[in-house]
């Protein structure tokens, strides 16, 4: 691999330049080439319109957390212990780790079921990050903190919506001449 700032014919997989310790580390990273790339690559998610977050204490029944849930029509919840995260409850927890349970709704703590320590990610983090960690992890809702504090929350439709959004903007000059 040569060094972009000297020249030097380093090895392969190398990190730093030998003659000069130049990083390697951004020369990686894809750099976009059109309006749609450069929006998911630089754009903050803050830019998602990020819904508020609801959240409840981590004693709270799976009754409470559905209760709520279908209340605010959000997919998932942010469970609270002593004002920190301490895990998600989504649709996909109640699916498969409360529906058929013999236990009632009302016995069965959220604390039980919830996703622990969730990824989560600042407003200022890239929408391309929000992507990678969402197809990485296999899961649709990513918490967001600022200073420790739930900040809100971004889902896979969040995404979708800001992309349909976004090629919505980028039609017209896209699609060119039409053939009749």
């Amino acid at each position: 691999m040569l060094c972009p700032a000297c020249g030097y014919d380093n090895l392969p997989g190398t990190d730093r330049c030998e003659a000069c310790m130049a990083s390697f580390m951004k020369l990686d990273v894809p750099q976009p080439k059109s309006g749609l790339q450069e929006r998911l690559m630089e754009d903050a998610i803050s830019a998602l319109q990020p819904a508020e977050a609801i959240s409840l204490p981590i004693h709270s029944s799976v009754l409470r957390a559905v209760e709520t849930m279908k209340e605010h029509r959000v997919g998932c919840i942010l469970v609270m212990d002593r004002g920190q995260l301490a895990g998600i409850f989504s649709e996909r927890d109640f699916l498969l780790k409360v529906a058929g349970s013999s236990r009632s709704l009302e016995e069965i703590q959220v604390s039980e079921v919830m996703t622990r320590q969730p990824i989560t990610l600042s407003p200022e983090h890239s929408i391309r990050f929000a992507l990678n960690e969402m197809a990485v992890g296999g899961f649709r809702h990513i918490p967001l903190l600022r200073n420790r504090e739930p900040a809100g929350i971004i889902s896979a439709r969040d995404v979708i919506g800001y992309l349909c959004q976004q090629f919505r903007r980028a039609e017209p000059s896209a699609t060119g001449s039409k053939n009749s």
